[in-house]
């Protein structure tokens, strides 16, 4: 099996290899800071839902006479108090407060996750593309010189042949077309270096990439392997964070309860204390409907939970197709086709030093050229695919 290898040019000491690139972007991407910076926030949340509410503090100056306003010891009924009040959770509802903060931190965690995932994702996808255009840009390269070389051929041969005329000019024309492609794909390479750069968050200017062609693992294995997917895990954890919320509304018809202290003080007459205990009445059924709504939602999460699955299932059925698919083109192209073509261009060559079959020669380039690009965008695709294929069960590597 051929082996694609390439250590890009032109400095071997400034490639980077893939790996690098990926710890790195780990390691320093800004769109990563920003969840864990939420993940990070998540902790003073936990804390809060374990605390009380804040207690009340009052202060009242009762019975106040206009008469004469500042004397405070005209009749009984007049004091200075301070009142202090304090709403006490009950029923569990900071146990129950602290199991959805949990959920949504486990949330977070997984959305940190399939944010990894999918940056590496694209960080793959963009340094193959890369290694890609490179070999197309080598073959191009490689079949501009053979085809000036075909050109001075054809002139040296030509005659007041018609025949040996027009195909200087199909020669001309297609190093022309060569000439425009290399232009359009070296400014998709340039393009190519600074999506990598940015996603990597690094300067690029080159990729260290060893392309070599394995036997895919079996479709079972990326099926068993679903549910390691991050976005899949988030959607479990949405469920969790549902299930909780709706514990929180159930609890909520169970009022809590308040205690209310006054020390009243009274300037002619003797201080004394006042205790008040209470609680809200939920006549008007804004908890049970509460409840309801949460309950509504906790099934619609659950819901999407099995269609997700259902439909990360048929991804990894299409991505897997995909490389079945280039794994077979590239075994057709390069045990079969290539092979049997190189012979045959090695025969014509002899030819073609005798002085005759030109344009067999020129249509067996082309022909060649055609099936390197193919073999290319084979091994490509191959990678590619197998890049989707490890973010769809969760791979961060």
């Amino acid at each position: 099996m051929k082996a694609f290898i390439v250590l890009t040019f032109p400095l071997l000491l400034w490639s980077t290899s893939l790996s690098s690139l990926i710890e790195n972007a780990k390691a320093t991407h800004t769109s990563l800071s920003a969840i864990e910076k939420r993940l990070s926030a998540v902790d003073n949340e936990i804390e809060v839902a374990r605390n009380f509410a804040d207690p009340e503090l009052s202060l009242s100056i009762s019975d106040i006479q206009f008469g004469d306003p500042t004397n405070r010891s005209l009749e009984p009924m007049q004091y200075t108090a301070l009142n202090f009040k304090q709403k006490i959770p009950y029923f569990g509802k900071r146990d129950a407060s602290s199991k959805r903060v949990e959920a949504k931190k486990q949330k977070l965690g997984f959305t940190l996750q399939e944010a990894k995932v999918k940056l590496i994702e694209s960080i793959k996808i963009t340094a193959y593309s890369i290694w890609q255009l490179e070999e197309q840009l080598k073959i191009t390269d490689e079949y501009i010189k053979l085809t000036r070389q075909n050109i001075e051929l054809y002139t040296a041969y030509t005659t007041s042949d018609t025949k040996a005329h027009m195909g200087i000019m199909s020669a001309e024309l297609s190093l022309s077309q060569l000439k425009i492609k290399q232009s359009k794909l070296q400014g998709f390479l340039d393009g190519l270096y600074k999506r990598v750069s940015y996603l990597s968050a690094m300067d690029i200017k080159s990729v260290e990439l060893s392309m070599e062609v394995k036997r895919p693992k079996e479709l079972i294995y990326y099926l068993e392997a679903t549910p390691k997917n991050s976005a899949y895990k988030v959607k479990e954890a949405i469920v969790k964070e549902a299930q909780a919320d709706i514990k929180i509304k159930e609890l909520a018809s169970n009022v809590d309860p308040f205690v209310q202290v006054g020390y009243y003080y009274r300037e002619a007459y003797e201080d004394y204390v006042s205790v008040n205990v209470g609680f809200s009445l939920p006549i008007y059924g804004t908890q049970s409907s509460n409840e309801e709504a949460s309950r509504k939602l906790s099934l619609a999460t659950k819901s999407e939970v099995v269609d997700f699955k259902n439909s990360l299932k048929s991804k990894i059925g299409e991505q897997y197709a995909a490389l079945q698919d280039s794994y077979r083109v590239y075994n057709i192209i390069e045990k079969e086709s290539l092979p049997q073509i190189e012979h045959m261009f090695d025969l014509t060559n002899t030819s073609i030093k005798s002085g005759s079959e030109l344009f067999i020669y020129i249509d067996l380039i082309a022909k060649k050229l055609l099936l390197d690009e193919q073999s290319i965008q084979a091994v490509g695709a191959y990678y590619k695919a197998t890049a989707s294929l490890d973010a769809l069960i969760g791979e961060q590597l």
